[in-house]
């Protein structure tokens, strides 16, 4: 759960993760930046049909923006952002020389064992 957040950490938390920026999502939310920014620099809360359409955009569920509270749409969400972690792993190994290689898994293997403790 995320309810220790407030609704404009959990919306900027969103933007970032899906890498959508304040002006696309704004026009796409059908509002101006500078309403956005109400919500991302003031605290304000949207009026509910705006919240919806924030939702709808983010692939997630008013409930979660407002709250922080999943529900039962915390297992599909959380297994959307491992395939991307997964993804983005997966990328940044296609890039590294044998060397580099080499220095990651060995950190990968150490961190594994720290947390298996």
């Amino acid at each position: 759960m995320d309810t220790e957040k407030t609704f404009k950490e959990r919306l900027v938390d969103e933007l970032n993760y899906q890498g959508i920026s304040y002006k696309d999502f704004a026009e796409r939310v059908g509002i101006s930046v500078s309403t956005l920014n109400m919500y991302l620099y003031r605290g304000s809360i949207p009026a509910a049909d705006v919240a919806v359409k924030m939702a709808q955009i983010l692939n997630t569920t008013t409930e979660y923006l407002v709250t922080g509270i999943l529900g039962d749409f915390v297992s599909e969400k959380q297994s959307i952002k491992a395939d991307w972690q997964k993804n983005k792993i997966k990328v940044m190994l296609d890039e590294l020389n044998a060397k580099q290689l080499e220095h990651f898994l060995e950190i990968a293997q150490a961190y594994k064992a720290a947390i298996a403790e």
